[in-house]
């Protein structure tokens, strides 16, 4: 069974308690969609369809704010890092996401997690959503670099956000 016919076959509501298995599961479509995203250079209808039926009305969200490109990768490089993250304590990148309120949600790489209101909500508090519409646009930029904004900071710029980051959350 491919992972279309995976998601399909997972009903219209999402698991009330995302175990090890449903967590493995949703990284397995992410890669199987930014894998078909290096060979087309696009997302296919087929992926999009697969992530709405996935993420819900989270994706749709997440889509609008990839499509309006308030995603910004900052470091202290002068290009867009590709790679990922060998170890989380030596991520030399954030990502930045700007809502449609105006507010900046800062988030580090390839960690679900997100300081928004929804994120608490939906996603550590009733379970009812995976993830929130900031990690899932970061995911979409990270892959289609087209849409990925960046800003360069210096160490100690890059340091002061991150200190920033800790002491303010």
């Amino acid at each position: 069974m491919n992972s279309y016919q995976q998601v399909v076959n997972t009903g219209s509501q999402p698991p009330t308690v995302y175990d090890q298995k449903y967590i493995d599961f949703v990284d397995n479509v992410l890669k199987e969609v930014a894998d078909d995203f290096e060979r087309e250079k696009k997302f296919s209808d087929q992926n999009l369809l697969k992530l709405h039926k996935l993420f819900d009305g989270v994706f749709e969200r997440a889509l609008d704010l990839y499509e309006q490109q308030r995603v910004t990768q900052i470091s202290t490089s002068n290009a867009i890092i590709t790679e990922p993250c060998k170890r989380v304590n030596e991520a030399s990148w954030l990502m930045q996401v700007k809502g449609h309120s105006g507010a900046l949600y800062t988030l580090f790489p390839e960690i679900n997690y997100c300081t928004c209101a929804a994120f608490r909500h939906q996603v550590l508090t009733d379970r009812s959503a995976f993830t929130c519409k900031h990690v899932l646009a970061t995911w979409l930029a990270s892959i289609d670099k087209e849409k990925l904004l960046h800003q360069q900071l210096t160490q100690k710029q890059f340091n002061n956000l991150l200190l920033y980051q800790a002491s303010n959350k």
